[in-house]
């Protein structure tokens, strides 16, 4: 389920987490609870964009929602230590 996620997590930049726990078929619960074991390895990092900035207008991730203004640790994103696991995982797909 990890490497599901860091391969998920690799195809765009910024998810929430409802979106991951849909896309991984689990509860918001369960997404967080992998979120924090990934972020604990240092594979994920929780971002908090300033959202009063202008930051949000030229990014891709369409975050830009209530749950962010409400809980502004809803964003996470790869670090690279994650970008090269996910990069290992695609050649072991292969």
């Amino acid at each position: 389920m990890l490497s599901k996620l860091i391969i998920l997590l690799s195809k765009d930049k910024v998810y929430l987490k409802s979106t991951l726990a849909d896309q991984l078929g689990v509860g918001e619960e369960m997404a967080k609870l992998l979120l924090h074991d990934l972020a604990h390895r240092g594979y994920v990092e929780n971002i908090a964009p300033s959202l009063g900035s202008g930051s949000c207008e030229n990014c891709s991730s369409q975050c830009n929602s209530v749950k962010i203004t409400e809980n502004r640790s809803a964003v996470w994103m790869l670090t690279e230590k994650g970008r090269q696991a996910a990069t290992g995982l695609y050649n072991e797909g292969d």
